[in-house]
């Protein structure tokens, strides 16, 4: 009970905020509807977040601005229900996690279409667009298998921008930006801009974090954390006829930054890694009639990723190429049922020269629809028809259901499958690598079979104010054949694998299909948006997620156990016309490892925060912006050697200009 002290402390926090949201209701505008009115089109039928039966989560692209981060994967690690397991700030590298998963089980998603990288999950935060584009982020929780096909056990995570999204905006223009510069030479730029005029979108945006660093912790001491990072996104729409419109996107994402330790804990680890991605997105949408429309989408990638383990050795050098080809068929069949019919293929392919040249195919099939027997009642199937050349071919349900109790409480349910193959990674890690393996190093296993898992869920959300929300949602996932790293030493690799750079003396982290797993979980979130004077309002929302995980036999995984068994996070906001002050934050507990190697240890439970003030000098269009990274100064890393950076401080402007 002690150790969950600094939780009882941050709900300490959050029920004053719900205690005040009680005695007070919010102006109906646009900003304060209920959940049941938001809309999410990750379903890919464009539902309502009340009568989807999941827990669903939605960030406005207008609030990101004005968040205490400065990447959209530190926007991720404050929002409830979510564990973001970061090796550096500013979205140098990070893991993203949902119930409990590991980070290759959650599926990222832009305007529909898959982000995760075929060569290894860790990049899935390479997002690939600038937040100035961004209409909303959807996160949902529990499996969506049956709607995208493999990847997504935990969760998956939907971009919606505002050039492909099917909504209606009013004409005019929109440019925004967020100008910082801090300690250790930091430098960050959010900009961006939005038109639309007589059929006509257009967007834009450029996201740049660049710093030299601070000095790393012995026995690294001369290294520093420094980052070049840059995201550049372009894309427009028109409405060719009433009926008929076109999209197009192009975007360009670079990193560049220090990697020491990031995937091993050898003590001759230098490493540097650059990583690139350009992606090019084309839609064709043809709206029939109010009650039928056609989407056919397009996305093509190139990345690449350069790995320099030391300044003398050999680079693992990674060429990945992405085809993804999608269509589907929304219609209305009558007043109580809709439906989406569509179908899938894409081609991934890696040329690599130490996990060697590969491809494969994958194509599928789906159907969703949602029958509403009742205006309070809503159920949504979905069945997808998988065929891949790692796995065969799977057929994947899914069954969600929402009731909506009076006006304020709504109960729901899900059930569903989910798959997983290993990635080229996982099977070829180091297969060709020039050279011996140095100890310590992961080693991929090509005889790895797919993930397999079945999931159920159920929960409410009660809004008994229009300024308060609370939710609550019970997970229960059950998977065989889970695929994760363990430490093995080097004779029994090279058994396994045939492999004949490896050191039979050395010990490597072998990937292997290790047990069956059983993740249980609660996940409760409190959300206000009180307006405590004309002139001042408060927003929060703040969670907590409890995770359990049963498995078979003692052997300890490497990722897996860094899954956060306690986790509080949010941020609590106050506005008013003269400024802004938001704080963000995290508690996370989990299991205690350490290197004793390279002198680091993962300590078993950590608190941070950030911080932002904006001051408005002309008010809704210039600000001044001061913003505290781990504003407490606290030592942390969320994965064993990867030292996150202590308090860092940034300052600069804001500016929205609308007309």
């Amino acid at each position: 009970m002690p150790r969950l002290l600094p939780a009882a402390a941050s709900f300490a926090l959050a029920f004053p905020l719900a205690t005040q949201a009680q005695q007070l209701v919010a102006p109906a505008d646009s900003s304060t509807k209920r959940l049941q009115e938001v809309t999410v089109y990750a379903t890919r039928l464009g539902q309502l977040a009340g009568q989807t039966g999941r827990y669903v989560t939605v960030v406005p692209g207008t609030a990101l601005s004005r968040y205490p981060v400065t990447s959209l994967d530190d926007l991720l690690r404050f929002l409830p229900a979510l564990e973001v397991q970061s090796r550096g700030s500013f979205g140098a590298q990070a893991d993203i996690t949902l119930r409990g998963s590991t980070f290759n089980q959650v599926l990222l998603l832009l305007d529909g279409m898959r982000l995760n990288d075929p060569l290894t999950g860790h990049f899935a935060g390479y997002l690939p667009i600038a937040p100035a584009e961004i209409e909303q982020i959807e996160i949902v929780r529990g499996p969506g298998a049956a709607l995208y096909g493999p990847d997504a056990v935990g969760g998956f995570i939907n971009i919606v921008t505002k050039t492909f999204a099917a909504t209606h905006r009013p004409d005019g223009v929109e440019l925004a930006g967020t100008f910082m510069a801090g300690e250790y030479g930091l430098k960050s730029t959010n900009a961006g801009f939005y038109g639309q005029e007589k059929g006509l979108r257009f967007a834009g945006g450029i996201l740049n974090n660049t710093a030299s660093g601070q000095l790393r912790d012995a026995p690294s001491n001369a290294q520093r954390n420094d980052v070049k990072l840059n995201t550049y996104s372009l894309s427009g729409a028109y409405q060719i006829t009433e009926k008929f419109s076109a999209a197009a996107r192009a975007s360009f994402d670079r990193r560049d930054f220090n990697a020491q330790y990031f995937y091993t804990t050898n003590p001759t680890d230098q490493a540097r890694e650059v990583a690139t991605r350009d992606w090019y997105q084309g839609q064709l949408r043809y709206d029939w009639n109010e009650r039928a429309r056609t989407e056919l989408q397009v996305v093509g990638t190139a990345s690449t990723d350069v790995y320099v383990f030391t300044p003398t050795s050999v680079a693992s050098d990674h060429l990945m190429h992405y085809l993804n080809v999608q269509g589907q068929h929304q219609l209305q069949l009558s007043s109580k049922v809709r439906a989406t019919l569509g179908g899938q293929a894409d081609r991934r392919a890696v040329q690599s020269n130490d996990r060697g040249d590969h491809a494969v195919w994958h194509t599928g099939a789906f159907a969703v629809a949602v029958v509403a027997p009742t205006p309070r009642l809503n159920l949504t199937a979905a069945l997808r028809l998988d065929h891949d050349q790692a796995y065969g071919t799977e057929l994947v349900p899914q069954l969600n259901a929402s009731q909506q109790v009076g006006e304020k409480l709504t109960v729901r349910g899900a059930v569903g499958r989910a798959i997983r193959a290993a990635n080229f990674t996982e099977q070829y890690n180091s297969a060709i690598r020039p050279g011996i393996v140095p100890t310590g190093f992961n080693v991929g296993n090509p005889g790895l079979a797919a993930e397999r898992t079945f999931n159920y869920e159920a929960g409410f959300d009660y809004q008994p104010w229009q300024a308060l929300t609370v939710r609550s949602t019970y997970f229960n996932r059950y998977g065989k054949n889970l695929i994760d790293y363990v430490s093995q030493p080097g004779n029994q690799v090279i058994e396994a694998t045939g492999f004949t750079n490896l050191n039979p003396n050395a010990t490597y982290r072998f990937a292997q299909n290790l047990f069956a797993v059983t993740t249980q979980g609660i996940e409760t979130e409190l959300t206000t948006r009180a307006q405590l004077t004309p002139s001042l309002r408060l927003d929060g929302s703040v969670g907590y997620t409890w995770v359990h995980l049963s498995k078979e036999g003692d052997v300890v995984s490497q990722y897996l156990s860094n899954v956060a068994k306690h986790l509080v996070s949010g941020t609590v906001s106050l506005t008013h016309r003269r400024g802004t002050l938001t704080l963000g934050g995290l508690f996370k507990q989990r299991d205690a490892q350490a290197a004793a190697a390279i002198s680091r240890e993962l300590t078993p439970r950590y608190a941070v925060f950030n911080a932002r003030l904006d001051l408005a000098l002309l008010p809704e269009r210039l600000w001044l912006t001061g913003q505290a990274q781990n504003l407490f100064n606290a030592k942390y890393s969320d994965l064993l050697g990867a030292q996150m950076p202590t308090r860092w401080l940034m300052a600069g402007v804001r500016v929205a200009l609308r007309r």
